[in-house]
């Protein structure tokens, strides 16, 4: 059996979830110098469809970054096929488990970065900041003179963040850059700074995004949230809320379990049980968030697309619109 197998069987007896009752669910990446990215493409989409893999995987020349979901067999030949690629030894690897598949379909896209930020001239394959795991994590937040930077987007901020973290407030990872130079501009700005993500990759580019604008200590959470939740006993922790993820579970807790977040189908956000009882909220159609930019003919596609996505499930069919039970955000920014 391979390292990457036994790290998989050894995160779900962490999970205490028996295999041939889940699905496994990996979210991975790797800065590294891909030149041949391309041809990847094809191998990558027939070995994943041939085992019952589905998700995303981005490539680009900058690297690959992506989350998958199969049971845990097929899962299995993938690591296998990742463990035989020298240049993704070392690939940031995290693993959690579903009852049911977390997504519609397979798709490996080409993309001219592997996280969007605008900037492809940043390179954390070259430069980047510096690593904390997440046992050392804590002491490093607790420091007053550190900033801890969440550059994750609003909607992922909105349900679950550290305590103390500042929030940039972006809608997408493209806005980051502008909250940094701004940063950069205040003559009070800190001289250290702990940035994390979801999974590590956003805060990776961040870190080195700093860097090049000047910043000397720049520390960035290894392997994001979901490995800090991975490691880190929840009497210890210093996580508030849930962590909002790029698959059909939509929000995962502490224990890594699926949380109490549902979403709206309209706008993506994450909603609670409270936001549900919302008198804005119209399944698949809207909610408190998007109810006021939206049209009556966005309303009405939308509430057609619910009625086909209940016709669907009432046949015992899967719809292969963007049901927000079934699919993730179409975003793979962890």
């Amino acid at each position: 059996m391979g390292q990457l197998r036994t790290m998989m069987d050894d995160a779900l007896q962490r999970l205490e979830t028996a295999e041939d009752d889940v699905f496994v669910i990996a979210a991975l990446y790797k800065f590294v110098d891909l030149p041949d990215y391309r041809e990847w493409q094809p191998v990558l989409q027939a070995l994943c469809e041939a085992n019952g893999v589905r998700g995303t995987l981005l490539l680009a020349e900058e690297g690959i970054n992506g989350t998958i979901c199969a049971p845990s067999d097929g899962m299995g030949r993938v690591l296998d096929w990742i463990e035989a690629e020298p240049r993704l030894d070392g690939l940031s690897l995290k693993f959690s488990a579903a009852p049911d598949q977390a997504f519609l379909r397979m798709k490996v896209r080409l993309k001219r970065e592997i996280v969007t930020m605008g900037r492809p001239e940043i390179s954390p394959a070259r430069s980047t900041g510096t690593y904390v795991e997440p046992r050392d994590w804590n002491s490093l937040v607790d420091d007053p003179d550190v900033m801890v930077i969440d550059t994750r987007n609003a909607y992922e901020t909105a349900i679950g963040t550290f305590d103390g973290a500042v929030d940039p407030q972006t809608d997408s990872f493209r806005e980051f850059p502008e909250w940094a130079a701004q940063l950069v501009a205040n003559p009070d700005r800190p001289k250290k700074l702990a940035m994390f993500c979801t999974g590590g990759i956003r805060c990776e580019k961040a870190s080195a995004l700093m860097q090049d604008m000047g910043f000397d200590e720049v520390y960035h959470l290894k392997g994001g949230i979901l490995k800090y939740l991975e490691d880190v006993p929840q009497a210890d922790s210093r996580w508030q809320g849930e962590c909002f993820v790029f698959d059909g579970r939509v929000a995962v807790d502490h224990a890594l379990q699926p949380g109490a977040y549902d979403m709206c189908h309209a706008c993506r956000m994450p909603l609670s049980d409270a936001d549900r009882e919302h008198t804005a909220y119209v399944a698949g159609v809207s909610c408190h968030h998007c109810i006021d930019s939206r049209d009556d003919g966005s309303r009405s596609r939308f509430a057609e697309r619910q009625k086909q996505i209940t016709l669907a499930r009432a046949r015992g069919e899967e719809h292969l619109g963007r049901d927000p039970h079934k699919q993730a955000s179409g975003k793979q920014d962890l």
